[in-house]
């Protein structure tokens, strides 16, 4: 016998057992993988348990539009633009990398102070056709997985802000800067009028339009006393062929009346006059009374003629002793409505000759500053155009500046984080399933393959 039958022992029968089953590949192969599965389902269900919360979060769909008029300055629009209006920009996105962001993801880990690690990572879906972002978090405790949540979005709120602040301080420099150079350029045109006014008469367009109204006033002035003065010459010209005399006659018939020693001559004229009246009533001519007082009337009226030749000239005398204004007093007072009329027309003929002097000094000072308002005008143009650049674009810098969402639009909590009730992992289902579909498959792929000879051979039959 070439291989004796001997007793074995306890060893020879455990590696007699051993070989037996190594007869059987797949029977092994078999139990080693169902052992791996039951080792990995033990292992899932062993872990420690993970609780998921999650929010959403929402971003406005429609933007904003103001409007603001400004006296003197005009109107401006302040317009905020739809977060979706752009067709190449989707803030969802960028969110959507910010809260995956190592950044954000170390904030909120300092605010639970939690490492990056502990952490972890968040998990981010955005809704088709919606504007809503849902974030979930995982941990083993169900307080901290509602925390890590809650931590993640103040911290995306903090870069946003963050962000926010950084865009308006480099918005105020350039602000600033375009400013400055609008403010130098209204700075110039002011330094120009400022020197044309220190150089020339004309200081404002008032000045031009005051000195037009004067002008204006005293050429009107001027007709209305030129037709003053006509209305008087006319009166004076009626009134002197009334009388018979010029105004110029009538006054010295005035001056004459007035003077003492013509008035005591004219008061010894009446008084002779009366007595040589009386006593030819009585006597004869040649009577000695009547022949005296005869030679006192002559005597007076010499002397009213020397009187009268002395004041007035040689012809003055005849004239004057035809004017005894003590005789009719309605003639005396058309006398002096004459001369009271001469005189004013004589004073309006004095002022129409000094407006229109007065005219022409205007009219000249008006040709100057016509030519220096032009420049002036210019100058005043230049710089309403400076300062109203600059105004409306303060203005409208200013609106701009108060638009802080523009570039990252308003993100609102549309649900708080919730507070998770069930674990998500591990789940019994879950390790039964597997379970089952792993020992499952394992027996099929090890029938397939034991049985692939057999196999192999129906398929060239059928071939």
């Amino acid at each position: 016998m070439k291989y004796p039958i001997v007793t074995l022992s306890k060893y020879g029968l455990f590696r007699a057992k051993i070989y037996a089953v190594l007869k059987r590949p797949y029977l092994v192969v078999a139990l080693a993988s169902y052992l791996i599965v039951a080792l990995l389902i033990i292992i899932y269900l062993n872990k420690a348990p993970s609780f998921t919360s999650d929010m959403e979060m929402v971003l406005p769909g429609t933007g904003t539009s103001n409007s603001v008029s400004l006296d003197n300055v005009g109107q401006i629009v302040s317009q905020t633009s739809a977060p979706f209006s752009a067709g190449g920009f989707n803030p969802r996105v960028n969110y959507k990398e910010m809260l995956s962001s190592r950044s954000v993801r170390s904030r909120a880990a300092k605010k639970l102070q939690l490492s990056l690690e502990e952490l972890g990572k968040p998990r981010i879906k955005l809704t088709e056709q919606t504007s809503i972002i849902s974030l979930s978090m995982n941990a083993n405790n169900q307080g901290v997985a509602q925390a890590k949540t809650l931590a993640l979005y103040e911290a995306l709120q903090d870069e946003l802000s963050n962000l926010r602040a950084d865009e308006v301080l480099r918005r105020d420099k350039s602000i600033n800067h375009v400013l400055d150079q609008y403010r130098v350029r209204m700075n110039i045109t002011r330094n120009a009028i400022v020197d044309f006014q220190q150089r020339s008469i004309v200081v404002s367009t008032e000045q031009m339009d005051q000195l037009v109204r004067t002008l204006s006033g005293v050429k009107e002035k001027q007709l209305y006393v030129n037709a003053e003065a006509k209305q008087l010459q006319e009166y004076i010209y009626q009134l002197s062929e009334e009388l018979g005399v010029s105004p110029k006659l009538a006054g010295q018939a005035f001056t004459l009346q007035s003077d003492v020693e013509f008035r005591a001559y004219i008061t010894e004229l009446k008084e002779s006059i009366t007595q040589l009246t009386e006593y030819s009533s009585r006597w004869g001519v040649n009577h000695p009374k009547v022949k005296a007082q005869q030679k006192r009337l002559n005597f007076t009226r010499i002397a009213i003629n020397e009187r009268s030749r002395e004041m007035y000239g040689v012809n003055s005398s005849e004239i004057f002793n035809s004017l005894n204004l003590d005789l009719n007093p309605k003639r005396s007072e058309l006398f002096a409505d004459l001369i009271d009329a001469y005189a004013k027309q004589k004073g309006q003929d004095s002022m129409y000759r000094e407006l229109g002097r007065s005219i022409e000094h205007l009219s000249d000072q008006l040709k100057i500053y016509s030519r220096e308002i032009v420049e002036l005008e210019r100058l005043q143009r230049e710089f309403n155009m400076a300062e109203a650049i600059f105004i409306s674009a303060a203005a409208r810098l200013e609106a701009s500046k108060a638009d802080i969402f523009a570039s990252y639009p308003v993100l609102q909590m549309l649900t708080t984080p919730s507070y998770p009730t069930k674990q998500t992992s591990p789940k019994k289902v879950i390790a039964f399933i597997g379970a089952i579909a792993g020992f499952i498959l394992i027996t099929i792929g090890l029938i397939i393959l034991s049985q692939r000879n057999k196999l192999i051979r129906v398929l060239l039959k059928k071939s």
